[in-house]
Protein backbone atom coordinates (compact mmCIF):
# COMPACT_ATOMS: atom_id res chain seq x y z
CA UNK A 1 0.00 0.00 0.00
CA UNK A 2 1.43 3.41 -0.67
CA UNK A 3 0.28 6.56 0.50
CA UNK A 4 0.47 8.19 -2.76
CA UNK A 5 -2.99 7.09 -3.61
CA UNK A 6 -5.41 9.79 -2.37
CA UNK A 7 -9.13 9.18 -0.96
CA UNK A 8 -11.63 11.43 -1.23
CA UNK A 9 -14.06 11.17 1.74
CA UNK A 10 -17.71 13.45 1.19
CA UNK A 11 -19.63 13.87 3.80
CA UNK A 12 -23.44 15.31 2.88
CA UNK A 13 -23.93 17.62 6.25
CA UNK A 14 -27.45 18.87 7.06
CA UNK A 15 -29.38 19.29 10.33
CA UNK A 16 -26.38 17.22 12.56
CA UNK A 17 -24.99 19.62 15.13
CA UNK A 18 -25.25 17.20 17.64
CA UNK A 19 -23.00 14.56 15.36
CA UNK A 20 -20.88 16.02 13.38
CA UNK A 21 -17.85 17.12 15.21
CA UNK A 22 -17.47 13.32 16.04
CA UNK A 23 -17.63 12.87 12.57
CA UNK A 24 -15.07 14.89 11.25
CA UNK A 25 -12.94 14.06 13.92
CA UNK A 26 -13.06 10.02 13.15
CA UNK A 27 -12.09 10.89 10.17
CA UNK A 28 -9.17 13.03 10.28
CA UNK A 29 -8.02 10.12 12.73
CA UNK A 30 -7.86 8.04 9.83
CA UNK A 31 -4.86 5.50 9.77
CA UNK A 32 -4.36 6.16 6.45
CA UNK A 33 -3.40 10.09 6.15
CA UNK A 34 -3.40 11.09 2.16
CA UNK A 35 -7.08 12.01 1.93
CA UNK A 36 -9.41 14.93 1.56
CA UNK A 37 -12.30 15.05 3.40
CA UNK A 38 -15.07 17.09 1.46
CA UNK A 39 -17.67 18.59 3.91
CA UNK A 40 -20.79 19.49 1.61
CA UNK A 41 -22.82 21.62 3.94
CA UNK A 42 -26.36 21.31 2.41
CA UNK A 43 -27.74 25.03 3.42
CA UNK A 44 -28.08 23.91 7.05
CA UNK A 45 -30.29 25.64 9.64
CA UNK A 46 -28.08 25.26 12.81
CA UNK A 47 -24.28 25.33 13.46
CA UNK A 48 -23.12 22.43 10.75
CA UNK A 49 -22.00 24.55 8.74
CA UNK A 50 -20.05 26.51 10.98
CA UNK A 51 -18.54 23.58 12.88
CA UNK A 52 -17.78 22.67 9.46
CA UNK A 53 -15.67 25.23 9.24
CA UNK A 54 -13.97 25.76 12.43
CA UNK A 55 -12.43 21.88 11.47
CA UNK A 56 -11.53 23.07 8.29
CA UNK A 57 -8.91 25.59 10.35
CA UNK A 58 -8.03 22.46 11.87
CA UNK A 59 -7.01 20.39 9.43
CA UNK A 60 -5.95 21.17 5.80
CA UNK A 61 -7.24 18.32 4.34
CA UNK A 62 -11.01 19.37 5.16
CA UNK A 63 -12.41 21.41 2.09
CA UNK A 64 -15.99 22.71 3.09
CA UNK A 65 -18.61 23.80 0.20
CA UNK A 66 -21.83 25.67 1.70
CA UNK A 67 -24.86 25.05 -1.25
CA UNK A 68 -28.36 25.46 -1.03
CA UNK A 69 -30.72 22.79 0.35
CA UNK A 70 -30.83 20.23 -2.50
CA UNK A 71 -31.34 17.14 -0.47
CA UNK A 72 -28.23 14.35 0.30
CA UNK A 73 -28.08 13.60 -3.27
CA UNK A 74 -27.47 16.91 -4.81
CA UNK A 75 -24.76 17.34 -1.97
CA UNK A 76 -22.94 14.04 -2.70
CA UNK A 77 -22.50 14.84 -6.60
CA UNK A 78 -21.42 17.87 -5.47
CA UNK A 79 -18.60 16.11 -3.77
CA UNK A 80 -18.14 13.78 -6.94
CA UNK A 81 -17.81 16.99 -8.55
CA UNK A 82 -14.97 18.06 -6.49
CA UNK A 83 -13.48 15.05 -5.60
CA UNK A 84 -9.38 14.71 -6.79
CA UNK A 85 -8.59 11.52 -5.07
CA UNK A 86 -7.67 8.17 -6.90
CA UNK A 87 -10.17 6.59 -4.89
CA UNK A 88 -13.85 7.73 -3.46
CA UNK A 89 -15.58 7.02 -0.43
CA UNK A 90 -18.55 8.34 1.42
CA UNK A 91 -19.77 8.95 4.74
CA UNK A 92 -22.87 10.35 6.41
CA UNK A 93 -22.61 13.25 8.57
CA UNK A 94 -24.33 11.81 11.64
CA UNK A 95 -21.83 8.31 11.47
CA UNK A 96 -18.43 7.54 11.83
CA UNK A 97 -15.46 5.72 10.46
CA UNK A 98 -13.16 3.27 12.58
CA UNK A 99 -9.57 4.78 12.75
CA UNK A 100 -8.55 1.44 10.15
CA UNK A 101 -11.12 1.83 8.01
CA UNK A 102 -9.83 3.25 4.52
CA UNK A 103 -6.86 1.92 4.63
CA UNK A 104 -7.65 -1.63 5.03
CA UNK A 105 -10.78 -1.27 2.37
CA UNK A 106 -7.81 0.55 0.21
CA UNK A 107 -5.24 -2.53 1.20
CA UNK A 108 -8.08 -5.07 0.22
CA UNK A 109 -8.54 -3.22 -3.33
CA UNK A 110 -4.60 -3.18 -4.25
CA UNK A 111 -4.65 -6.95 -2.97
CA UNK A 112 -7.59 -8.26 -4.94
CA UNK A 113 -7.17 -5.70 -7.60
CA UNK A 114 -10.41 -4.62 -6.76
CA UNK A 115 -13.11 -1.38 -8.31
CA UNK A 116 -15.55 -1.53 -5.08
CA UNK A 117 -14.46 -2.96 -1.23
CA UNK A 118 -16.78 -2.76 1.01
CA UNK A 119 -16.81 -3.42 5.14
CA UNK A 120 -19.36 -4.77 7.49
CA UNK A 121 -21.13 -1.95 10.35
CA UNK A 122 -22.24 -1.78 13.42
CA UNK A 123 -25.84 0.00 13.98
CA UNK A 124 -28.17 -2.35 12.23
CA UNK A 125 -31.74 -1.98 12.36
CA UNK A 126 -32.33 -5.65 12.00
CA UNK A 127 -30.71 -8.78 12.39
CA UNK A 128 -27.93 -9.72 9.97
CA UNK A 129 -29.54 -11.65 7.48
CA UNK A 130 -26.84 -14.29 7.17
CA UNK A 131 -24.07 -16.37 9.38
CA UNK A 132 -20.61 -15.12 8.92
CA UNK A 133 -17.65 -15.06 10.84
CA UNK A 134 -15.89 -12.06 11.81
CA UNK A 135 -12.71 -11.10 9.62
CA UNK A 136 -14.14 -13.09 6.81
CA UNK A 137 -13.11 -12.11 2.92
CA UNK A 138 -15.38 -12.54 -0.26
CA UNK A 139 -14.51 -11.35 -3.72
CA UNK A 140 -16.67 -12.00 -6.33
CA UNK A 141 -17.03 -9.97 -9.86
CA UNK A 142 -19.22 -6.99 -9.98
CA UNK A 143 -21.63 -8.72 -11.83
CA UNK A 144 -22.22 -11.28 -9.75
CA UNK A 145 -22.21 -9.02 -7.05
CA UNK A 146 -25.26 -7.11 -8.38
CA UNK A 147 -27.18 -10.40 -9.22
CA UNK A 148 -26.58 -10.90 -5.33
CA UNK A 149 -28.50 -7.83 -4.61
CA UNK A 150 -31.06 -8.27 -7.05
CA UNK A 151 -32.40 -11.59 -6.00
CA UNK A 152 -35.10 -11.89 -3.84
CA UNK A 153 -34.11 -15.56 -2.90
CA UNK A 154 -30.59 -14.21 -1.83
CA UNK A 155 -29.94 -13.19 2.36
CA UNK A 156 -26.59 -11.38 2.65
CA UNK A 157 -25.59 -8.80 4.38
CA UNK A 158 -23.08 -8.46 1.10
CA UNK A 159 -22.96 -6.17 -1.44
CA UNK A 160 -25.88 -3.58 0.80
CA UNK A 161 -27.68 -1.10 -0.71
CA UNK A 162 -25.52 2.14 1.01
CA UNK A 163 -22.70 3.95 -0.04
CA UNK A 164 -20.62 4.50 2.94
CA UNK A 165 -19.93 0.99 3.67
CA UNK A 166 -17.49 1.02 0.52
CA UNK A 167 -14.62 2.53 -1.13
CA UNK A 168 -14.75 3.13 -4.92
CA UNK A 169 -12.16 3.17 -7.63
CA UNK A 170 -12.78 6.94 -8.62
CA UNK A 171 -12.65 5.92 -12.45
CA UNK A 172 -15.40 3.51 -12.03
CA UNK A 173 -17.71 6.42 -10.51
CA UNK A 174 -16.60 9.92 -11.31
CA UNK A 175 -18.92 10.07 -14.26
CA UNK A 176 -22.01 8.54 -12.63
CA UNK A 177 -24.64 11.11 -10.41
CA UNK A 178 -27.20 10.37 -8.39
CA UNK A 179 -30.52 11.34 -9.02
CA UNK A 180 -31.33 14.73 -7.21
CA UNK A 181 -34.26 15.31 -5.00
CA UNK A 182 -35.09 11.82 -3.57
CA UNK A 183 -34.39 9.63 -0.84
CA UNK A 184 -33.23 5.94 -1.71
CA UNK A 185 -31.04 7.90 -4.04
CA UNK A 186 -28.38 4.40 -3.96
CA UNK A 187 -29.95 1.81 -5.91
CA UNK A 188 -29.52 2.86 -9.46
CA UNK A 189 -26.10 4.36 -8.68
CA UNK A 190 -24.67 1.04 -7.35
CA UNK A 191 -26.36 -0.95 -10.37
CA UNK A 192 -24.32 1.35 -12.39
CA UNK A 193 -21.31 1.16 -10.33
CA UNK A 194 -21.32 -2.60 -10.26
CA UNK A 195 -21.77 -3.21 -14.00
CA UNK A 196 -18.84 -1.51 -14.90
CA UNK A 197 -16.85 -3.35 -11.90
CA UNK A 198 -14.41 -6.12 -12.50
CA UNK A 199 -14.16 -7.37 -9.06
CA UNK A 200 -15.41 -6.62 -5.65
CA UNK A 201 -14.14 -7.63 -2.60
CA UNK A 202 -16.16 -7.31 0.74
CA UNK A 203 -14.38 -7.55 4.42
CA UNK A 204 -16.87 -8.75 7.29
CA UNK A 205 -15.02 -6.58 9.92
CA UNK A 206 -17.12 -3.78 11.35
CA UNK A 207 -15.64 -0.76 10.79
CA UNK A 208 -18.21 1.64 9.62
CA UNK A 209 -20.27 2.67 13.23
CA UNK A 210 -23.89 3.77 11.95
CA UNK A 211 -26.21 6.11 14.07
CA UNK A 212 -29.59 5.07 14.15
CA UNK A 213 -31.71 8.29 14.16
CA UNK A 214 -35.63 8.24 14.62
CA UNK A 215 -35.82 11.78 12.74
CA UNK A 216 -33.74 10.56 9.44
CA UNK A 217 -35.15 10.63 6.00
CA UNK A 218 -35.01 6.95 5.57
CA UNK A 219 -36.35 6.00 9.54
CA UNK A 220 -39.36 8.17 9.47
CA UNK A 221 -43.09 6.42 9.06
CA UNK A 222 -44.35 5.72 5.87
CA UNK A 223 -45.12 9.04 4.16
CA UNK A 224 -45.72 9.70 0.34
CA UNK A 225 -41.44 10.63 0.34
CA UNK A 226 -41.29 6.75 0.84
CA UNK A 227 -42.83 6.35 -3.02
CA UNK A 228 -39.17 8.23 -3.99
CA UNK A 229 -38.09 4.31 -3.64
CA UNK A 230 -40.35 3.76 -6.28
CA UNK A 231 -39.45 5.79 -8.91
CA UNK A 232 -35.83 4.79 -8.00
CA UNK A 233 -36.73 1.16 -8.94
CA UNK A 234 -38.24 2.10 -11.98
CA UNK A 235 -35.47 4.09 -13.26
CA UNK A 236 -33.10 1.02 -12.59
CA UNK A 237 -35.11 -0.84 -14.79
CA UNK A 238 -35.19 1.05 -17.58
CA UNK A 239 -31.76 1.82 -17.16
CA UNK A 240 -31.20 -2.11 -17.38
CA UNK A 241 -34.03 -2.88 -20.15
CA UNK A 242 -31.74 -0.01 -22.44
CA UNK A 243 -28.60 -1.75 -21.04
CA UNK A 244 -29.62 -5.29 -22.86
CA UNK A 245 -29.53 -6.76 -19.33
CA UNK A 246 -32.56 -9.09 -19.28
CA UNK A 247 -31.78 -11.39 -16.37
CA UNK A 248 -30.58 -8.14 -14.24
CA UNK A 249 -33.82 -6.08 -15.33
CA UNK A 250 -36.19 -9.08 -14.24
CA UNK A 251 -34.77 -9.57 -11.09
CA UNK A 252 -34.81 -6.09 -10.77
CA UNK A 253 -38.69 -5.70 -11.78
CA UNK A 254 -39.23 -8.73 -9.23
CA UNK A 255 -38.24 -5.77 -6.38
CA UNK A 256 -40.40 -3.51 -7.80
CA UNK A 257 -43.41 -5.81 -7.49
CA UNK A 258 -42.60 -6.58 -3.96
CA UNK A 259 -41.80 -2.94 -3.13
CA UNK A 260 -45.32 -2.00 -4.94
CA UNK A 261 -47.34 -4.60 -2.49
CA UNK A 262 -45.78 -3.64 0.08
CA UNK A 263 -46.23 -0.10 0.10
CA UNK A 264 -49.55 -0.78 -0.63
CA UNK A 265 -50.05 -2.70 2.39
CA UNK A 266 -48.29 0.24 4.19
CA UNK A 267 -50.72 3.10 2.67
CA UNK A 268 -53.63 1.24 3.67
CA UNK A 269 -52.40 1.28 7.37
CA UNK A 270 -51.26 4.91 7.49
CA UNK A 271 -54.86 5.71 5.89
CA UNK A 272 -53.52 7.11 2.78
CA UNK A 273 -56.26 5.98 0.64
CA UNK A 274 -55.24 8.41 -2.91
CA UNK A 275 -51.81 6.65 -2.50
CA UNK A 276 -53.33 2.98 -1.97
CA UNK A 277 -55.18 3.57 -4.87
CA UNK A 278 -52.60 4.27 -7.06
CA UNK A 279 -50.68 1.58 -6.19
CA UNK A 280 -53.44 -1.31 -6.37
CA UNK A 281 -54.41 0.65 -10.31
CA UNK A 282 -49.89 -0.10 -10.63
CA UNK A 283 -50.65 -3.53 -9.06
CA UNK A 284 -53.31 -4.79 -11.41
CA UNK A 285 -52.02 -3.11 -14.60
CA UNK A 286 -48.68 -5.50 -14.52
CA UNK A 287 -50.78 -8.28 -12.90
CA UNK A 288 -50.37 -10.72 -15.74
CA UNK A 289 -46.55 -9.97 -15.67
CA UNK A 290 -46.59 -10.90 -11.78
CA UNK A 291 -48.49 -13.93 -12.56
CA UNK A 292 -45.37 -15.28 -14.72
CA UNK A 293 -42.96 -14.04 -12.78
CA UNK A 294 -40.14 -16.45 -11.33
CA UNK A 295 -41.03 -14.36 -7.68
CA UNK A 296 -40.51 -17.03 -4.62
CA UNK A 297 -43.30 -19.41 -4.20
CA UNK A 298 -44.35 -17.16 -0.66
CA UNK A 299 -44.56 -14.04 -2.76
CA UNK A 300 -46.69 -15.06 -5.32
CA UNK A 301 -48.54 -16.55 -2.24
CA UNK A 302 -49.27 -12.87 -1.02
CA UNK A 303 -50.12 -11.66 -4.67
CA UNK A 304 -52.24 -14.12 -5.24
CA UNK A 305 -54.30 -13.28 -1.88
CA UNK A 306 -54.71 -9.68 -3.52
CA UNK A 307 -55.67 -10.52 -6.25
CA UNK A 308 -58.69 -12.62 -5.03
CA UNK A 309 -59.37 -9.54 -2.90
CA UNK A 310 -57.48 -6.11 -2.39
CA UNK A 311 -60.05 -4.88 0.05
CA UNK A 312 -59.42 -8.24 2.50
CA UNK A 313 -55.97 -7.64 2.26
CA UNK A 314 -55.56 -4.03 2.54
CA UNK A 315 -58.54 -5.35 5.99
CA UNK A 316 -55.94 -7.68 7.13
CA UNK A 317 -53.08 -5.09 7.32
CA UNK A 318 -54.39 -2.65 8.94
CA UNK A 319 -56.13 -5.33 11.97
CA UNK A 320 -52.09 -6.26 11.82
CA UNK A 321 -50.95 -2.48 11.77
Amino acid sequence: MTERAKISIIVPVYGVEKYIENCIASLCAQTFGNLEILLIDDGSKDRSGQICDEWAKKDERIRVFHIENGGQSRARNVGLEQATGDYIGFVDGDDMATPEMYETLLNLMLEHNAQIAECNFTGRKSTEPDVMEDGTLVEMCGRDAIRKQLDLRESSRYPSTSLWSKLFKAELVKGLRLPEGRIHEEYGYLCEAFLRCENYVYTNQRLYIRTLRNDSTTAMKFSERALDKLVVFRNRNEFLKAAGEEEFYRLSKEQEYVLMLHYYGEACKAGMKDVAKRLKEDILLQKKDIRTSNLPEARKKQFRFFFFSPGIYALLKKVKA
